[in-house]
This record gives structure tokens, C-alpha cells and sequence, in this order.
């Protein structure tokens, strides 16, 4: 699908345009505010008020976006991938309910991660996806290859929420780092499994902790905490399902592979 928003404003920027357009402060607040509903609609799995909120936002957001104080070129880009990503999964029928709360999270996280002047919201996510990990740590301490793979997935859903945030407010390095682990421990599990001082998932957990308390240098915004604590809500319920369905999803070449080796 083509990055028609993304593209559009991109030629804004291109033209010289942009620097006739003022910005209004409080526009910023307005996409928030839609971001933040269409995710509470979602959660009651009324979706077709979610896509309405997620549709209108294009617009106000290109109406920001215009102003190159506001936000990079890069910035930009990835809010739209995730604004897109939302709304392509609000409109797929297929998609469960769980699904589309964990795509609108992720955009609403990216979507405060331009915007927040403090800790940003994605900082909530810590206590999950540490604690991911560790559970991980643990079914590689017991060769127990199915929690392995439930655990893992689970890790990787919410890395997946967290990935445009991330790209965001981590520094290049930094986020190249980490997100390399990732992919090195997504695609080579076997080895990962077996290896019993669990130093893939050690090294990752460092990596993670470092970002994290990097982030949460800065107070997060007093008014902003009931969004933290719905949020953490809202991961703690979703992705216990979402990475149980890509484990079952996976579950057969789990099997295949525990015929052809010991895994």
C-alpha cells in the first residue's frame, strides 16, 4: 500500500510551502485526543467508531505535520506506517479484537513519543517486557521448548508495540543494537534454546534496561497516568493472546522441529 499521507506531506516539505503554514499548539493535543479514543472504542470492540476517529485523523495530522518545527521527515514516516498499520487492521474483519487494540496501542505510543516533552507512555510497557524475558530465561533453564516458544512470542509482541516508539526516541546505535538481538534471537531459536546461560536473552534484557531507564530520566506528566495505567492493562490482556496465537500458529514446525532434533 502506498504511503499516500506520508507522500503527501512529503511534497509539502519539497515545494517550500511549509514555511508560510503556522503550527497551533494545541493541534498536537487534538490527534492525541483521537488516538486515545479510538483506542478506548477498540477496547469495547466497536470498531466501526475506532476506524471513524483513526480515519479523521489523517487529516489533522497532515495539517501538523506541515510544520517542520514540529516534526522530522522521519518521525513523519514512522507515525504514518503505524497510523496505517491501525487502520489496516481496524478494516480487516479477520483481524480479532485483541489484534486491533494492540495496533492501535502501538500507534498511540509512537503518536506520544513525537509529542511528549517527559517519560513517554511506551516506559509503561517495562515491567512486561522485562518480565518477558525473564520468563523466557526460565523455560531455557527447564528445556522446556513449548513455554520457549509462548514465552518468546509474548516478548516478541510486545517489542512489536514497542518498535516504533522505539525508532523514535532511542538513539540510532542504541536501537540498531537492540533490534538486532531481536531479529538474531527471533530466527535462530534453536540455538537460542540451547543455550543454557541463556546470554542471547541476558544481553537483550541489558539492552532493554538501559533504554528504559534512559527514558524514565524525565517525570511523565501527572495527567497523562490514567493512559499509562489503561495501557499496561490493555498489554497484560492483549498479548497474552496475540503471542499465544503465533505460537499456535508456529506450533507445527515446533513439533517438526522436536522430531528432527533435540530441541
Amino acid at each position: 500500500m502506498k504511503k499516500l499521507l506520508f507522500f503527501s506531506i512529503f511534497m509539502i516539505f519539497s515545494s517550500g510551502l511549509i514555511t508560510t503554514l503556522a503550527y497551533e499548539p494545541d493541534k498536537s493535543d487534538a490527534l492525541e485526543t483521537l488516538a486515545d479514543q479510538s483506542l478506548q472504542f477498540a477496547k469495547v470492540d466497536r470498531r466501526d467508531e475506532a476506524e471513524q476517529l483513526l480515519q479523521s485523523f489523517s487529516d489533522k495530522f497532515y495539517d501538523v505535520a506541515v510544520d517542520s518545527s514540529k516534526y522530522t521527515m522521519d518521525e513523519i514516516n514512522i507515525i504514518t506506517i503505524a497510523y496505517e498499520e491501525a487502520l489496516e487492521t481496524v478494516q480487516n474483519k479477520q483481524k480479532t479484537n485483541d489484534e486491533v487494540i494492540a495496533e492501535i496501542t502501538k500507534f498511540r505510543l509512537a503518536l506520544d513519543a513525537v509529542n511528549s516533552e517527559g517519560a513517554p507512555l511506551w516506559t509503561s510497557l517495562k515491567d512486561s517486557i522485562i518480565s518477558a524475558a525473564g520468563e523466557t530465561k526460565v523455560s531455557i533453564q527447564k528445556q522446556d521448548s513449548i513455554a520457549f516458544q509462548e514465552k518468546l512470542n509474548r516478548l516478541l509482541s510486545i517489542y512489536h508495540i514497542l518498535y516504533p516508539s522505539f525508532k523514535i526516541d532511542v538513539t540510532p546505535e542504541r536501537f540498531q543494537q537492540v533490534d538486532s538481538q531481536i531479529t538474531f534471537i527471533d530466527q535462530y531459536r534453536p540455538q537460542v534454546f540451547s543455550d543454557q546461560s541463556q546470554s542471547d536473552i541476558i544481553s537483550l534484557e541489558d539492552q532493554l534496561l538501559d533504554i528504559f531507564e534512559e527514558a524514565e530520566k524525565d517525570d511523565a506528566d501527572p495527567s497523562l497516568w490514567w493512559v499509562i495505567i489503561s495501557t499496561g492493562s490493555i498489554i497484560i490482556m492483549t498479548l497474552s493472546y496475540v503471542g499465544w496465537k503465533k505460537f499456535k500458529a508456529n506450533d507445527n514446525q515446533v513439533h517438526t522441529r522436536k522430531k528432527n532434533q533435540d530441541f
